[in-house]
């Protein structure tokens, strides 16, 4: 019995002689509590059923992050041949590639891990990227990923055999392979944008995203430009300012919500609790994805006056947050968004606000009309002088969609078929790219709770496509176009009344004709429900 295993077992008979006690002893709430965590890891007794392929049968996985370690770890377990390609020197997609400092998540880290390898020795309630990145390489090394995983991969097209019914994909070093199954694992956030502000390449200091952070870039005595105030900024920004810069200039074009994160270490005995009675960290774990689910009616819904109470009383807490962090009152006005909470992401910090109260951390609020080779000038006509440019400009989400050429059945382009709203039968499948799966594609962003969650349903989903094909003996399944298209209105009607397809400021979430297409409209027990089980008469199948 592996380690997960003795895990599940341990926390089985815990749980059940704890809620056994306490139900004998007339705790009746909290016994059938554990009762749940009981019946839980009950269930995860049963092992996982392997799927019978035919002989030569391939599955090619783009992708060696969070995605592909999840569905590698399926396929693993119900026997399929499988590869993944990853383009970096080794895995952990985000996590590898963003190494700014402070870079973090902002999910808590008992929430922000997979169901079936859950982590009792995590430092902090939210943990930093290099702690996460050595999670998911334990994790690929514990489940017997890493053979599969082949890096330096960079693919550039996926193109579908009509005749053979399987796809070939080319890498940038001449390398092909073949796949009966294809999953796109490639991510929603891993293409840098920057900006396009005349005279960027005259600059003659550093300039940099912060997804391409520099090198044994050093700040210390630097005066230092940062360019935006998303999640990134908001990481890198107070923690920039404690690595000894001369100044910190941060050039805001729309201020961010950045309530308390609340982060903290946990104690060792915390986590010898964890290791010693797995399922508190289940509960744990089930206490922040419902807080998150609670939080969506309250904050991302507006469609009830109930609703519109509580989050104007959650607007007023923020606000009264603000006020009392940040000294100066004129400062804390340019600080304060005048858009209601959830349009744009939100960005919890408890540094963030705190850093402008430095003496050399500054906001400029004047937009920026050029680059110059000593720093940036404004629209008032002031050069900002400064030595490095660091660009907190967010990702191309539409080319994050597209990361290379993909030619689906009957010649589709499907870069051409996604046009500027990218759509997927939830967002996994696509009425021109048979035998393929997508992971956190289009639609599938959350504002709210845990995009593990989100990744671990398609997993599953493309587990019993997969299963449904190979048991019907067909060569390929495609969703129907009809299926596809009802779905893209269900999904624009239910984004109705939802903050963050409102029109009150520009985001990364809704394309240049403000079409939200990014984010998933409902909470997470709607989507698991929807994505159970594949209905086989929303394909069709060919022999």
């Amino acid at each position: 019995m592996d380690q997960n295993n003795d895990d599940i077992f341990l926390s089985l008979v815990s749980s059940g002689a704890a809620s056994g006690l306490l139900l004998w002893q007339g705790w009746t709430v909290t016994g059938f509590v554990l009762f749940t965590v009981f019946m839980y890891f009950l269930s995860k007794l049963r092992g996982t059923e392997k799927i019978r392929t035919p002989e030569n049968f391939q599955v090619v996985v783009i992708g060696a992050g969070v995605s592909g370690i999840c569905i590698g770890k399926r396929l693993k377990d119900a026997g399929i041949n499988f590869t993944i390609l990853e383009k970096s020197a080794t895995l952990g997609g985000t996590w590898y590639d963003n190494r700014y400092p402070g870079v973090a998540c902002d999910v808590p880290s008992h929430l922000y891990s997979f169901s079936f390898f859950m982590n009792p020795s995590w430092t902090r309630a939210y943990s930093h990227g290099k702690e996460i990145h050595n999670y998911l390489q334990t994790a690929t090394s514990k489940f017997g990923i890493y053979p599969n995983i082949k890096c330096g991969k960079k693919v550039t097209s996926s193109t579908w055999d009509q005749d053979q019914g399987v796809w070939k994909i080319e890498c940038e070093d001449g390398d092909s392979y073949n796949a009966n199954i294809v999953i796109y694992g490639s991510g929603a956030l891993h293409k840098p944008r920057l900006p396009d502000y005349k005279g960027m390449e005259k600059f003659k200091g550093p300039a940099f995203h912060t997804a391409q952070y520099q090198k044994g870039f050093d700040p210390a005595g630097k005066k230092i430009g940062l360019i935006g105030t998303g999640a990134s900024a908001v990481q890198a920004v107070p923690n920039l300012a404690e690595m000894g810069v001369k100044s910190l200039e941060v050039f805001q074009r729309t201020p961010c919500w950045s309530p308390p994160r609340l982060d903290y270490k946990y104690p060792e005995s915390v986590k010898t609790m964890f290791k010693l009675l797995p399922f508190t960290n289940t509960i744990l774990r089930w206490f922040y994805f419902w807080r998150g689910e609670i939080r969506f009616r309250m904050i991302f819904q507006q469609e009830s006056w109930i609703q519109a109470k509580l989050s104007k009383y959650v607007h007023g807490m923020v606000k009264h947050h603000y006020r009392n962090v940040v000294k100066d009152p004129e400062l804390c006005a340019k600080l304060t968004p005048s858009y209601d909470m959830g349009c744009k992401r939100i960005t919890p910090s408890d540094t963030y606000l705190q850093a402008f109260n430095k003496e050399n951390v500054h906001l400029t609020t004047d937009k920026i009309e050029e680059i110059t080779e000593t720093g940036i000038r404004t629209v008032d006509g002031k050069n900002h002088e400064v030595d490095a440019i660091i660009y907190a400009t967010g990702f191309d989400i539409l080319g994050s969609a597209n990361p290379f050429k993909t030619i689906g059945r009957n010649g589709a382009d499907v870069v051409k078929s996604f046009g500027d709203t990218p759509m997927a039968l939830y967002g996994i499948t696509h009425y021109d790219v048979p035998n393929a799966f997508w992971l956190l594609g289009p639609g599938t962003g959350l504002g709210h709770n845990s995009i593990i969650y989100m990744i671990e349903c398609q997993a599953e989903y493309a587990m019993d496509g997969i299963r449904n094909l190979v048991n019907s003996g067909a060569k390929s399944m495609v969703v129907k176009k009809e299926v596809v298209m009802n779905y893209w209105d269900w999904m624009q009607e239910n984004l109705k009344g939802k903050v963050f397809s409102s029109q009150q400021v520009a985001s990364w979430y809704k394309n240049d004709r403000g079409v939200n297409w990014t984010l998933w409209p409902l909470d997470l027990v709607s989507y698991w429900w929807y994505t159970k089980t594949v209905k086989m008469e929303d394909y069709n199948l060919s022999y």
